[in-house]
């Protein structure tokens, strides 16, 4: 299982799939912060299978499970540094930009927790809507607390949708709050800026 956190420093990082996908997606971000998030596929070679937590009747016979994703954010003179953080399998990723994490005494970094689970078992799906692919609990926690972190902006979430997906939702209690949201036909993908970490999945209307 692959597991991978990338720092980077301050500078336009972009993925090439394509001059529609690209401008779109450089819209998506630019509004948010100077270092965008890249893609997780480039939408032109074909997609690996999706993997569940819980599969659908017909792809229980060859479903792998999904993996976790893991990484440390550390801290410069700056702030904390940018840095993404995605899943072995490349379903999920959060991207931090610069200096978003507050700093706290004693802790030299953040450890970030990416685990799949099934929608179903958080909430039912809003009103209208459907999952499409697991959910994703994303944790940031402070190195030498283990206390959830502090953030001082948005990131950005992106998620693979096996299907139809359209829509990012993240989970507050007692229900699914929808995000604004970006889709790539080409990739699969649906990304959202969030003002904090938590649980989140891809939707689309019934």
């Amino acid at each position: 299982m692959t597991m991978r956190v990338v720092e980077r420093a301050p500078r336009a990082r972009w993925v090439t799939w394509g001059v529609t996908a690209a401008l779109a997606y450089i819209g998506a971000v630019a509004v948010a912060w100077p270092v965008p998030v890249r893609l997780l596929y480039d939408g032109l070679a074909p997609l690996p299978p999706y993997r569940w937590v819980h599969p659908p009747a017909e792809r229980a016979s060859d479903n792998q499970a999904p993996q976790l994703g893991t990484g440390t954010i550390t801290f410069g003179p700056s702030g904390s540094r940018a840095a993404e953080v995605a899943t072995g399998d490349d379903q999920a990723l959060v991207t931090f930009p610069q200096s978003v994490i507050a700093p706290r005494s004693g802790a030299p970094s953040v450890k970030v927790v990416i685990t799949p689970l099934d929608p179903a078992t958080v909430a039912p799906a809003p009103n209208g809507q459907r999952f499409d692919g697991n959910a994703y609990r994303i944790e940031a926690n402070y190195a030498t607390s283990a206390e959830p972190v502090i953030l001082s902006g948005p990131v950005t979430v992106v998620l693979r949708y096996p299907v139809h997906g359209t829509l990012v939702c993240r989970f507050t209690d007692p229900g699914w709050k929808t995000l604004p949201t970006n889709r790539f036909d080409g990739s699969q993908q649906v990304l959202a800026n969030s003002d904090g970490l938590g649980i989140f999945v891809a939707a689309t209307a019934r």
